[in-house]
């Protein structure tokens, strides 16, 4: 489909540390249209709340995608929910696109920038995954593609994984951060000629000191400026992952 022809919805699942942040921004750089009120490409209302896209019956994120298309919006993400893949791949205006990492990888990438974020305490990714965080449960990738990860966080079943491989079948594009040519394999998929250097890093962040700062937590600016990798041992990541594992396989023969 020619997209300078035709209207297109870049539609972007966003995986919680990903490369999210990367393609929302290369989206930006090049002059995809966002909504003018946004949160890293997730829509939210004039008072910055998230719009509850994944929550939408049918005919609600049908009207959704047509207010897209009525304001020539170009480029949702959702990353805080899993919306309705099935209707929305079978709309013609609308490509389904997401990013996808090793899953032990993802987890202890998250884990480090929150604890360098102060979002956690805890210098202990044992004590970490204890909290009810979606991004953190177990098998993360079939609780997203099988809309199955809201709090409280259920226990997966075994349909759930034919769900998930249901859904994440029905996207036009499905990149992994290790591709070596991501940001190239995205722009030819797109039609993008720009990059971006905004990777949302988990170091290198000056204000991320400056908080550690003025919290007196110098042992842990010690920690982040040596880049310290606060899991040492990922043992305690075995088998948390095995369903997640087993559906990149999957989508890669």
């Amino acid at each position: 489909m020619d997209i300078k022809k035709r209207y297109q919805l870049i539609w972007f699942q966003h995986l919680h540390k990903s490369a999210g942040t990367l393609i929302v921004n290369m989206a930006i750089e090049n002059k995809e249209i966002l909504f003018d009120n946004h949160n890293n490409g997730n829509p939210v209302d004039a008072n910055g709340i998230l719009l509850p896209i994944w929550e939408y019956n049918d005919d609600k994120l049908l009207n959704f995608i047509n207010k897209c298309e009525e304001k020539g919006v170009t480029f949702v993400a959702t990353e805080y929910g899993s919306p309705n893949f099935e209707l929305i791949s079978s709309d013609p205006r609308v490509s389904l696109i997401t990013c996808i990492r090793d899953p032990k990888d993802r987890l202890i990438s998250n884990y480090n920038y929150d604890y360098y974020s102060g979002y956690t305490e805890e210098d202990d990714v044992e004590k970490y995954l204890e909290a009810p965080n979606p991004y953190i449960s177990d098998n993360y990738y079939v609780r997203v593609f099988s809309r199955n990860n809201s709090i409280p966080l259920k226990e997966l079943k075994s349909e759930d994984f034919g769900i998930a491989m249901s859904n994440i079948s029905r996207f036009d594009i499905i990149i992994k951060t290790d591709d070596k040519n991501l940001e190239e394999k995205l722009s030819n998929s797109l039609d993008w000629n720009k990059t971006s250097d905004n990777h949302h890093s988990t170091y290198g962040d000056k204000w991320k000191i400056i908080n550690m700062v003025k919290k007196l937590q110098f042992r842990k600016i010690i920690r982040y400026i040596r880049r310290k990798n606060m899991v040492l041992d990922d043992s305690i990541l075995d088998n948390k992952f095995d369903l997640d594992y087993k559906l990149m396989a999957m989508i890669s023969d």
